[in-house]
């Protein structure tokens, strides 16, 4: 999913982390690519990032991981 959380108002926002819940229950694997971190890290438990296209950061969801992630974007 690209960005799927912009645009969307905050019940609309609730129904598709509802949908993403129901498919992750499935043992199904979504990928998101977003800016939006609040919702990203909430409903996510991996995260990978890329920099032209190489892998450079490959996260399992801790309280660690979550301060790693919030230092990695900061300016």
């Amino acid at each position: 999913l690209e960005e799927p959380f912009a645009n969307l108002a905050p019940t609309t926002q609730s129904r598709l982390i509802g949908l993403i819940n129901d498919l992750k229950s499935e043992e199904k694997t979504i990928l998101i690519s977003s800016h939006d971190r609040t919702n990203v890290t909430e409903e996510s438990s991996r995260f990978i990032f890329l920099e032209k296209g190489h892998l450079v950061k490959d996260i399992n969801k801790s309280d660690t991981a979550l301060e790693e992630l919030k230092g990695y974007f900061e300016v």
